[in-house]
């Protein structure tokens, strides 16, 4: 149930119960610079608390211990189980066709042969160890121009950022969407006229 409302005394417009006035008439607030040098000198030498818990004092720790062997092989074997169980499986992603990555009857196209730690070095040796769309100086990936993986030829080998490599991945995705037959659903059952 919404909370109800109260009259704005400013322009006469809805506004929250506790509030003084609405978020139209309300000022923004403004910090002086005297509040800023007084936070500054408040804050100054105290660490931030890290914004999960893993990065709070003592919690990586405690996860960490907590993580026994026996527990990361139970995690693993239930993968192994869970890889083979098709209703688990459909509920992790788009099945079949749906699936943008979907080609000759499978979503994950294994690299064919001759994909190497040289082919790569040779590739980001050429683009000088940048982005070659951006230019960034940490690239992460090395991208197949023609998107198969089969095709290792260093002209079809592209060095991008993990930023620039999941917007070209994107995009084709979109436009596969674009380009792909529709399926046509049937009826399963025959209607009476």
């Amino acid at each position: 149930m919404p909370s109800p409302k109260k009259i704005c005394p400013t322009c006469g417009g809805k506004m929250h119960p506790t509030a003084s006035q609405c978020r139209k008439c309300k000022p923004s607030y403004v910090r002086t610079p005297a509040m800023n040098l007084a936070m500054s000198i408040r804050t100054t030498g105290i660490p931030k608390a890290g914004p999960t818990g893993g990065s709070l004092p003592g919690v990586a720790e405690k996860i960490q211990k907590a993580w026994t062997p026996e527990m990361r092989e139970a995690a693993r074997l239930r993968g192994l189980v869970n890889s083979q169980n098709q209703e688990w499986r459909l509920r992790c992603g788009q099945p079949g066709s749906l699936n943008p990555m979907w080609e000759d009857g499978r979503t994950q196209i294994p690299y064919a042969r001759g994909w190497t730690r040289k082919v790569k070095a040779l590739a980001w040796e050429r683009a000088g160890y940048c982005c070659e769309i951006c230019q960034s100086d940490k690239p992460c990936d090395t991208h197949h121009i023609d998107f198969r993986k089969d095709n290792h030829d260093l002209a079809n080998l592209q060095v991008l950022c993990r930023k620039c490599h999941k917007a070209l991945h994107a995009s084709r995705v979109a436009q596969m969407k674009k380009t792909r037959p529709r399926h046509v659903h049937h009826q399963s059952k025959n209607r009476l006229s």
